[in-house]
């Protein structure tokens, strides 16, 4: 008889562990009396997972587009760099209108230094695309020049590169005032040597090109050219 009744609480409460289900919310376990679950402890983040959640996510670089605006020292607008399918390509300023004005993207250089290259985004010339200087070398105090004209991409901070239409070619040259847009020009000589570099425009000729010293330059010269400034400017 003991037995028996020993054998159907048994019986009753194997079923009723086997009904029971294997995970109870606080509310159904409050219901029946009985007390909440305990508290589940999640894992620390590491400091891995922490800094990827601190760290900002990546952006993409700054680029500017637009013309580019030649301005005297005196800011006047002296018109903006040509885009002609002329051998003269962009070495000097449009008269011509709008749609024959140069457009260029302003990218950094993907060293990480404060550099840009100029990139033609509308050529009408043959490549290369790229805004920069040919020539030799730039000697302070005398009257050496390189051209200001469309090169191939070099690397930045590094000694000029052979061209294959021959000389010395730089496009990796560029420094821009992010507040004026105000585009500034820095040649390195084979040598390493970085000499004055002075964008200048022979208003007679039409022709912007590079000079160490505009001083030299226009010494005993018949056609005497103007140091002028280099502008980004929205289209």
């Amino acid at each position: 008889m003991k037995v028996s009744t020993l054998a159907a609480i048994l019986g009753a409460f194997v079923g009723f562990v086997a009904s029971a289900p294997s995970y109870e919310t606080n509310a159904q376990r409050m219901a029946r009396g009985l007390p909440p679950n305990p508290p589940k402890f999640l894992r620390e983040p590491t400091s891995v997972q922490v800094a990827r959640r601190t760290q900002p996510s990546p952006q993409p670089p700054v680029k500017y587009t637009g013309r580019l605006e030649v301005r005297t020292q005196e800011g006047h607008n002296s018109g903006h760099v040509r885009n002609w399918e002329t051998p003269g390509t962009i070495s000097g300023v449009n008269f011509l209108g709008p749609e024959d004005d140069l457009l260029v993207s302003i990218i950094p250089c993907a060293s990480g230094e404060k550099l840009f290259d100029i990139f033609s985004t509308n050529p009408k010339f043959p490549a290369p695309f790229y805004v920069g200087a040919a020539g030799s070398t730039l000697i302070p105090g005398e009257r050496s020049v390189i051209s200001f004209t469309n090169v191939e991409q070099t690397s930045p901070n590094s000694l000029p590169s052979s061209s294959p239409r021959g000389g010395f070619v730089e496009s990796a040259i560029w420094t821009i005032d992010s507040n004026t847009k105000e585009l500034k020009a820095q040649w390195i000589n084979p040598d390493g040597s970085r000499p004055p570099t002075v964008l200048a425009y022979n208003i007679r000729s039409n022709a912007l090109f590079f000079v160490s010293d505009i001083d030299a330059w226009n010494e005993n010269n018949n056609t005497p050219a103007s140091a002028v400034k280099l502008f980004l400017v929205p289209v």
